[in-house]
């Protein structure tokens, strides 16, 4: 009798703290893979130099008349991220109380620095010699068709001119 009772604590021990682990354990392998993927994103920029870090690469037209151009070419690329479900859970809850949802910074760090390298690799590989006019765009991409839903991703479009000289 004693043993029926026990493994009856245990199930609802287990299906009372299932709930609780769940978004803990969500949290902890999403952190531990966009950990991953922010260690291979730092190393590809290490191999293929900082993007805006250079003269080639300019946000803004002012020194176009400095710079000859044979031809040149629309370079656009686009990347959608994403927080984890657990990182969601916690971003709710820390919404009720207010203050920086430091996860969704991760997220969107993540994508601005892979959109830009993204657009560096597109450049060099239609031989562009440099690149002006850099913008990205975010929006926001809601799974949801009603508003229950809170699942969303972030997508980034961006563009620039490629100069070939």
């Amino acid at each position: 009798m004693s043993e029926d009772s026990s493994f009856i604590i245990v199930l609802v021990l287990l299906f009372s703290l299932l709930p609780i682990l769940l978004p803990f354990l969500s949290w902890a392998i999403g952190r531990w893979y966009q950990g991953r993927l922010m260690d291979a994103l730092v190393l590809n920029e290490k191999q293929n130099g900082m993007m805006l870090q250079n003269d080639q690469h300019l946000s803004t037209s002012s020194s176009m008349t400095t710079m000859a151009a044979a031809s040149s070419t629309l370079l656009h690329v686009s990347i959608c991220v994403g927080p984890s479900m657990g990182q969601i859970f916690f971003m709710w809850f820390k919404s009720l109380f207010g203050g920086r949802l430091y996860s969704y910074d991760v997220v969107l760090d993540y994508g601005r620095r892979e959109a830009l390298l993204r657009l560096n690799q597109q450049a060099k590989d239609l031989g562009c010699s440099s690149m002006v006019n850099i913008r990205i765009e975010t929006s926001t991409v809601s799974f949801a068709k009603n508003n229950k839903n809170k699942t969303s991703s972030v997508e980034f479009l961006a563009f620039a001119t490629g100069i070939r000289q």
